[in-house]
């Protein structure tokens, strides 16, 4: 039989075929066993030199599809997906290049052309993810990123308002249409995101606001609650229709351009910092902080969130907010 022959000293068949530059070698007790294992093999062989011709022909942002849809969209907020599209549009310099062709070399020299800036630090952590991906599923025999080093600059916390900040941004807010929507976000530490404009009423039961927690990634629906006070709830209620007006990005905007026009740095998370700090000198329960702000810790709050301020007081921040904060 063609490609089958018996070695009477090992008293066995062997089967030998040369297919695709590769050499198999089978044995076997019998003829009609060496065959079939023979077959098996030449099947298996074609069936991996397509696999690899399918592979080497997936290009950066065929893949880079393929990831942000499975991997990453599903767990991003509207802002989180523009950041995505800004680095999808960076990467466009090697958006045709192979998958399997995107070596260390290629790499480092792609980066040199981009400027020292938070955006190149997102470029830098989403390839390396999209490739531990390829990596897991065997579209790359190793991810070029496991032998390059690269210093990404530590991210110092973002300051809360000053009182001094808080006091001209309450002045000047006033009588604006935006005034009750950063007036929430001052007194509830909500993520730009989390706020439900289109059901902010419905939301609230007993003076506790209910609003989604964004952070995790495990497809399990979180729940956070912040008590409100009566002031606060019923300046929510009387501007129902305002908050039906916006969305989390027309806010964000809005506010930037605010902030700017005051000569004041910061933005609409920079409420988020405040609310932590101004409950921690209104002698807040530090959980309960961590708790309302999302966070599995009071460290991560602490660390991150609270800023010193020497000219706050509790007997400023109720001044200030007219007892908008609740203290318990």
């Amino acid at each position: 039989m063609k490609n089958i022959s018996y070695r009477p000293r090992e008293k066995r068949y062997i089967g030998r075929k040369q297919i695709l530059n590769k050499k198999i070698t089978v044995y076997a007790k019998t003829q009609v066993e060496c065959l079939m294992k023979l077959n098996k093999k030449i099947k298996e062989v074609k069936a991996d030199f397509q696999l690899h011709s399918f592979t080497s022909k997936i290009t950066v942002l065929q893949f880079w599809e393929k990831w942000y849809k499975e991997n990453k969209y599903p767990f991003l907020s509207d802002t989180s997906r523009d950041d995505y599209e800004i680095v999808k549009r960076k990467i466009e310099p090697i958006h045709d290049i192979a998958l399997t062709k995107l070596t260390k070399e290629v790499l480092l020299s792609f980066f040199e052309t981009l400027a020292d800036n938070r955006t190149k630090e997102k470029v830098y952590t989403s390839l390396k993810a999209m490739l531990t991906i390829a990596e897991k599923e065997g579209k790359i025999k190793r991810n070029p990123f496991n032998t390059i080093v690269f210093k990404l600059k530590k991210r110092q916390p973002k300051p809360a308002f000053t009182f001094e900040e808080q006091e001209k941004i309450l002045n000047n807010l006033k009588g604006k249409e935006i005034e009750p929507i950063i007036l929430t976000y001052l007194t509830t530490g909500l993520r730009k995101n989390e706020l439900d404009f289109q059901n902010i009423e419905k939301n609230i039961k007993d003076n506790i606001l209910t609003a989604i927690n964004l952070k995790g990634r495990d497809r399990v629906v979180r729940y956070k609650k912040i008590k409100l006070t009566d002031d606060m709830v019923k300046i929510i209620n009387d501007n129902v229709e305002v908050f039906h007006k916006y969305t989390a990005r027309l806010v964000h905007d809005h506010f930037k351009q605010f902030l700017k026009h005051l000569g004041i740095k910061g933005s609409i998370v920079t409420c988020r910092h405040t609310f932590a700090t101004n409950c921690f000198y209104l002698g807040k329960d530090k959980l309960i902080i961590a708790r309302e702000m999302g966070h599995t810790t009071s460290q991560i709050t602490d660390s991150n969130y609270i800023d010193i301020d020497y000219n706050l007081s509790k007997e400023k921040v109720l001044k200030l907010y007219n007892n908008l904060y609740n203290q318990n």
